[in-house]
């Protein structure tokens, strides 16, 4: 029998772990149905106008992001406590298939799901309300490849909030969004420097691997990235998260009894 992987082992394991966590696993997606329900009814109230693409997309990259980091930084909360961690570690299956389970549920399946309560949310939002002569306008996510953008750029934050639940025994959200943010101010600082000394202009607070704003001549001037350099970026998200899903797993490796 292949200690790393074998499917009838990996299939018992996923079906016990279902079994253990289904309740709490649906308590939360009734909390996050309804939070999107109310928020949105409230919105809908609220504004005399169709709901925009842009408040659509906005509210489902927000929440994507938001609930899916959070969700992530607390699937192996149980190593946290001792004698949880003990009968997990002691389970009969190898770290990679206990890793794979937790790593579909709070990637995959939950990406599909919260896919799926937000358009069941949002046809009703849409059709609660309606507005002479402007048709109900909805968020496609297959238009110009905008919905996997969205789900690659959830890629990298799963990624990492994988790797801090694992890393830290307590306060998994709080620590690794701590240490997120600071990665990301000490990046712009470091690319601001690096673009100033190239170009010996004023850069303006630019996001990394963008595009560059300078002043010249009293006139804001711009760099803007090419199609084909967008791509090395998208390649650029997808090593990244690798390196961090690769880190926490290696991490999970050396938990011991």
């Amino acid at each position: 029998m292949n200690s790393l992987f074998n499917f009838t082992r990996f299939g018992k394991l996923f079906i016990k772990h279902t079994v253990e966590h289904y309740k709490s696993y649906l308590m939360s997606l009734l909390v996050l149905f309804g939070v999107m329900l109310l928020g949105g009814a409230f919105i809908v109230y609220m504004i005399n106008t169709p709901m925009t693409i842009g408040i659509q997309t906005a509210l489902f990259s927000g929440i994507l992001l938001l609930a899916g980091t959070i969700f992530t930084s607390t699937v192996f909360a149980d190593l946290g406590d001792k004698k949880k961690a003990i009968v997990w570690l002691t389970l009969p299956a190898s770290h990679f298939e206990k890793y794979l389970v937790v790593w579909l549920y709070s990637f995959l399946i939950f990406v599909l799901i919260f896919t799926g309560i937000f358009y069941l949310v949002l046809f009703f939002l849409t059709s609660i309300k309606h507005f002479p002569g402007e048709p109900a306008v909805r968020l496609d996510l297959f238009y110009r490849g905008s919905g996997f953008a969205f789900f690659l750029f959830y890629g990298l934050l799963h990624s990492i909030a994988f790797w801090g639940s694992v890393c830290f025994e307590k306060l998994h959200f709080i620590k690794t969004a701590f240490l997120f943010f600071i990665g990301i101010a000490l990046l712009v600082i470091t690319n601001n420097i690096i673009q100033h000394a190239m170009l010996g202009k004023s850069i303006t607070m630019d996001v990394p691997f963008g595009g560059v704003s300078f002043m010249e001549n009293n006139q804001e001037k711009g760099i803007n990235i090419t199609v084909e350099q967008q791509g090395h970026i998208l390649m650029l998200i997808i090593v990244l998260a690798c390196i961090f899903w690769t880190a926490a797993y290696y991490r999970l490796k050396e938990k011991q009894v």
